[in-house]
């Protein structure tokens, strides 16, 4: 679970439970200097403290609308205070306090979904950097291409072996970047090698999820080739034109995801074949060629 919310939370709360309650209890107690010596403190929490840093990091409206009510409060308990309302400052103060602690555990609970949907998008990433490996293996060994197979392995072990760390370290936005690298090196190697080949997929893959993990690459290809001609070369824009080819592309990519989810590979390789097609239609019909496509 991530913690790095946990320590300032607890801190804070100590703060407000040792020091806050006293002045919260009905009766007398309240005194307007130390409503200024709380609101001071109230103040720094709110806008100079690590517990409200990282309560900002976190970009979510429901989170950043929290933060802001309980920076409002804190203003309502000063102008309370200014007009020696202090039984109302102290009530706008702890209001403030209330908010301020809701909006950072709803930070950390944002933030441990994050961390763990990034770790599952690593998980996946690196079976499918695995399976593409194992498939680019075999292909290599049918051709008795052992120098194309160590290239390769030259260049992907690194990468495996660095994210690998990252992951360890709960990084798993960077450990997943490094896979992406090796994920488009494998499946452009093993694009190279069935460039104007008839090789049977069967021979080429073992399972039908591998067969899926290899075109689904092709895909990515495909996609990353129309965004660069459209960030980079500014060959074609994303208009009316355009946009029934990206409608349908998205269409088989959900289809794609949906199949392989149910473990229907072989249809979920059909449905991003269609989808790598559509994007080729695309880039033909913006005037670009791709040799042997």
């Amino acid at each position: 679970m991530n913690t790095y919310l946990m320590i300032p939370v607890l801190t804070a709360l100590f703060w407000a439970v040792s020091f806050f309650t006293p002045y919260s209890l009905a009766g007398g107690g309240l005194t307007t200097e130390g409503l200024k010596k709380s609101l001071s403190m109230n103040e720094s929490l709110l806008t100079k403290s690590t517990l409200v840093r990282k309560v900002e990091e976190i970009d979510l409206p429901e989170v950043s609308e929290t933060l802001e009510k309980a920076r409002s409060f804190h203003k309502k308990a000063l102008d309370k205070l200014s007009k020696s309302d202090l039984k109302g400052a102290a009530k706008a103060r702890d209001e403030s306090l209330r908010l301020l602690m809701l909006a950072s555990r709803l930070a950390h609970k944002a933030s441990s979904f994050v961390e763990e949907n990034a770790k599952v998008s690593y998980e996946e990433k690196l079976k499918s950097v695995q399976a593409l490996l194992a498939a680019h293996k075999r292909i290599t060994d049918l051709s008795s291409d052992s120098e194309t197979e160590k290239m390769l392995q030259k260049k992907v072990m690194p990468l495996l072996a660095e994210s690998e760390i990252e992951a360890k370290q709960k990084k798993y936005e960077e450990a997943f970047s490094l896979l992406s690298k090796a994920y488009v090196l494998t499946t452009s190697s093993i694009n190279t090698q069935r460039s104007g080949q008839t090789l049977v997929r069967s021979l080429d893959f073992a399972t039908e999820r591998e067969a899926y993990e290899y075109e689904f690459g092709r895909y990515e290809n495909y996609k990353m080739l129309v965004n660069m001609m459209i960030d980079d070369r500014k060959l074609f824009k994303r208009d009316a034109r355009t946009k029934p080819f990206f409608d349908e592309t998205e269409r088989y990519q959900r289809q794609a995801e949906q199949f392989a989810k149910q473990g229907q590979y072989m249809k979920a390789s059909e449905a991003i074949e269609k989808a790598s097609k559509t994007l080729v239609s695309l880039l033909r019909d913006s005037g670009i060629h791709i040799p042997g496509v």
